[in-house]
């Protein structure tokens, strides 16, 4: 299960993305005269995509070192400390900072920064359960990593539907 909760969590960023280049690109290209909400639009092509590549290397980082790639508890504690904290403390601050203009898509980037945060929280507590060799905080703290997940799957199944939903009034 471990290996199909890392899969998950970095198919999460990459899926988005390509979904991005493969949904929304046709919309603005194709669907220049027609009223597309600009918010969503902005949000998708200009600050979700500005800040993904830093999610992306904190998953890949964390990747390497757990699941079907774990080897030592110093690995994954060496990983936690110089990459994937400090990725996702970047990557976290800056989506914290998006600030959608409609209440919809305010409500919809909600569950990404609470998802987002809930993993980092996750990974610090990994570090200090791996560093103070306590079981039961590494246990909680991979439980928070999933919970963290599970909320950015919802942030991006809820923006899919508002898509599908602008993309239906284009017509």
């Amino acid at each position: 299960e471990a290996t199909n909760m890392i899969k998950n969590i970095i198919t999460i960023p990459l899926f988005f993305i390509l979904f991005v280049i493969i949904l929304i690109l046709p919309f603005t290209i194709g669907c220049a005269g027609k009223k597309i909400p600009h918010d969503i639009i902005h949000y998708v092509n200009h600050d979700i995509l500005n800040i993904s590549q830093l999610e992306t290397n904190a998953l890949i980082s964390y990747a390497s070192v757990s699941g079907d790639n774990y080897t030592t508890d110093e690995r994954v504690n060496e990983a936690l400390k110089n990459t994937v904290i400090p990725y996702d403390v970047r990557f976290s601050d800056l989506l914290r900072e998006i600030n959608p203009q409609t209440a919809e898509l305010k409500h919809i980037h909600a569950y990404y920064v609470n998802g987002a945060e809930t993993m980092h929280h996750g990974f610090k507590a990994k570090m200090v359960g791996i560093e103070k060799k306590d079981n039961n905080l590494i246990r909680m703290a991979n439980n928070q990593i999933v919970a963290g997940r599970d909320e950015t799957l919802k942030w991006k199944t809820e923006l899919g539907i508002l898509l599908q939903k602008s993309a239906v009034t284009m017509k």
